[in-house]
């Protein structure tokens, strides 16, 4: 009978035992899946490991945790803290401090007799004297996270196993956290890249201007001259003008006809001075002509402001590809004007998906290329259709010119960035790189076909907007 109860005995300390692990068990996985949905949602590494502090409180009772990673020789460094006082801190590599690195958990019971500690403690905000060292991979590298509480000899041995039963939970932790940073590392790559694109869009878009600019104030300059002109002969004849009216007002307030009869003498000498009929047919060809040159500098400016249209608009989404076509040409129009013919056959196509500003650059791109392409003269044919291959999904635009031609061994690199063909200060090696890239964004391709002495065609295939977009365009 002694033995049965014995068995029983052990038995129960066996169910004892076994329920035990099976809540510690529980509790670590239950504190991995909450610690993992709380990882997920870091936007960045502070959140992150304000995050992590707060999975590891619901293990470890702490006032203060921190995480101190290897910095140099015989040094760590707190990367991380609950503290923020602590954070870039150098601790001494000590013995006990040693053996947690080469993970080994350890519970410091009065840390006010570890010189480590002494030059630390007056940052704390708490009276802090016991410790708790448990190892912590972070980085590829060994660290350690540390526990700090006000009560003396707080982390007992108890403490100590129960961080070596959590060894598999704490590097699991740990991997997420270090899946976590490569993410958010990653996320900040691609904005540091986004932000290097946009810088290079901006750069070449402002070099193409430069390149633009004198021939786009001489567009301008002429109607303005010719403008001014106009205005100098009105401000010549406006005397005579008013003289005439003088002479019309004195006859109708005549009260006799000796008074009409020397205003007839006055109007007589007026007009042997004075030709009314050719003034009056020359103001009136100033004042067209002078509105078509306004008219010309407004369709000038228009297209500038198209050029230069913000890319990060967000309204922006739907592009009138024809419309982008005669804004460029008007403004590589005296690159071109007197050496090379141009050509459109623009048809009645759809909205593109896009952005107007990014479409004029690479629009303007093309068109200067063609132009230099074609220094001793040529055509320029620019063509816009709808695929029918495609079944109505994709705008068509050919750029094609008559010029020199490009050798077969350069059209490979030709959306390389930096390369080009052109001498020095005709180019920067960027436009066709950006040219591509910013095609490629909207879902589109550019192509090349060239032949030397013979010309180049560009190809740029352009995803159509879809219904939604183009609804909304209409409202």
């Amino acid at each position: 009978m002694s033995k049965d109860y014995e068995n029983v005995l052990e038995d129960l300390a066996l169910v004892y035992r076994l329920k035990e692990q099976a809540e510690a068990h529980k509790k670590e996985s239950d504190a991995l899946l909450a610690g993992t949905r709380a990882l997920l949602t870091a936007r960045n590494e502070q959140e992150l490991y304000t995050k992590m502090f707060g999975i590891f409180r619901n293990l470890y009772s702490y006032d203060v945790c921190f995480v101190l990673e290897n910095d140099s020789k015989g040094k760590m460094r707190c990367t991380n803290s609950t503290h923020p006082q602590l954070i870039d801190t150098l601790w001494d590599v000590d013995d006990t401090l040693s053996r947690a690195i080469k993970s080994s958990p350890v519970a410091l019971f009065n840390i006010k007799l570890q010189p480590t500690w002494q030059a630390h403690l007056p940052l704390l905000e708490a009276p802090i004297t016991s410790a708790l060292y448990c190892p912590f991979r972070v980085h590829h590298q060994q660290a350690v996270m540390v526990f700090g509480h006000q009560t003396l000899g707080f982390y007992t041995q108890e403490y100590v196993d129960m961080a070596n039963r959590y060894r598999t939970f704490t590097q699991q932790m740990s991997m997420s956290v270090q899946a976590k940073l490569m993410a958010l590392e990653t996320i900040k790559l691609k904005e540091e890249k986004a932000q290097v694109e946009k810088s290079l869009i901006s750069s070449e878009k402002m070099a193409s201007l430069g390149l633009l600019a004198a021939g786009v104030a001489h567009e301008i300059n002429n109607p303005i001259a010719f403008v001014n002109s106009n205005m100098m002969f009105i401000k010549e004849v406006l005397p005579s003008l008013t003289n005439m009216q003088e002479i019309v007002a004195e006859l109708a307030m005549a009260k006799d006809d000796e008074q009409r009869a020397h205003i007839a003498d006055k109007a007589k000498q007026w007009v042997s001075g004075n030709k009314i009929g050719p003034i009056v047919d020359e103001i009136a060809d100033i004042c067209e002509e002078s509105a078509e040159g306004l008219n010309r500098v407004t369709e000038i400016i228009t297209s500038l402001r198209a050029f230069s249209h913000s890319s990060d608009v967000s309204d922006d989404d739907t592009v009138n590809i024809n419309h982008c076509i005669t804004n460029g040409l008007r403004l590589v129009n005296s690159e071109m004007k007197h050496k090379v013919t141009i050509e459109t056959d623009l048809a009645d196509v759809p909205l593109i998906q896009g952005k107007t500003g990014k479409i004029n650059q690479v629009l303007v791109n093309l068109f200067v290329n063609a132009a230099q392409a074609m220094d001793e003269g040529g055509k320029l044919t620019v063509r816009s259709y709808c695929d029918a291959q495609s079944n109505g999904s994709h705008v068509i635009v050919k750029v094609k010119d008559t010029g020199s031609g490009i050798e077969k061994s350069d059209l490979e690199k030709l959306f390389d960035p930096f390369y080009t063909t052109k001498p020095t200060g005709k180019g920067t090696g960027l436009g066709l790189y950006i040219s591509f890239s910013i095609i490629d964004s909207m879902g589109g391709k550019i192509e090349v076909d060239s032949e030397v002495n013979v010309g180049t065609t560009f190809t740029l295939t352009l995803p159509v907007a879809s219904d939604e977009n183009r609804a909304n365009l209409d409202d």
